[in-house]
């Protein structure tokens, strides 16, 4: 594999990725086209002409990389109703993962479509429901949290201030899953017959502040 060329003292980057090795001037290039494009490398590429063939390429491949991230995002939209009731406000972990919060409750609901990216043992801590795999808040909502972490799918938001703890936090509510965990399964209190199965799990846990916090708005936090 080339390494980098003489004369490149500087990286372009995008979500975290190395797009291409560059020259300082045609990073800080990148940075300014970007900011006044919005992000959107596409739009760059469309109302600029003159690139270095370098920067031209970062910009194609930072274009490509946010077209198929579009595309994927773009299969699933955001549920409206839930187990727990309306929802009322939604955050997206990843494509096909969504953060719920109703009323009085909420949790996490993993499209059907996108149930692959979990292992079997997640799966079955899960209940389904009208197109999504459901995982209640203070019960089984840690275990797909963990997995997205461990899979590198969603990453604890800048607003969580303690990250170390509220990933420590997931951790003690539900330890890594074994086998012995699955089989205490119990019926919820109050819900309807052949419902949603759960694993035991401790209700008053801090995993409900901490999931609250990941729901406020921008304007709240």
């Amino acid at each position: 594999m080339p390494g980098k060329r003489k004369g490149y003292d500087a990286a372009c980057y995008y979500a975290g990725k190395c797009l291409g090795h560059c020259t300082k001037s045609d990073s800080e290039a990148y940075v300014l086209l970007m900011k006044s494009c919005g992000g959107d490398a596409a739009r760059v590429l469309k109302e600029y002409a003159y690139f270095s063939p370098e920067l031209k390429g970062i910009l194609e491949k930072a274009a490509l990389m946010q077209a198929d991230r579009n595309r994927t995002a773009g299969l699933f939209t955001e549920p409206v109703t839930s187990p727990w009731g309306e929802v009322q406000s939604c955050e997206t972990l990843c494509p096909g993962v969504f953060l719920v919060s109703t009323a009085s409750h909420g949790g996490t609901m993993v499209a059907d479509e996108a149930a692959a990216i979990l292992s079997p043992a997640a799966k079955k801590c899960g209940f389904k429901d009208k197109g999504y795999l459901c995982y209640e808040e203070d019960a089984q909502e840690s275990v797909v949290l963990r997995e997205l972490l461990d899979k590198k799918l969603w990453h604890i938001p800048e607003r969580i201030k303690d990250r170390e703890k509220f990933e420590e936090t997931i951790n003690q509510v539900h330890p890594p899953l074994q086998p012995g965990l699955l089989a205490g399964k119990t019926e919820r209190a109050g819900t309807r017959k052949g419902g949603p199965q759960t694993v035991p799990c401790q209700r008053s846990c801090p995993v409900t502040w901490l999931r609250a916090t990941m729901t406020r708005s921008a304007k709240e936090v």
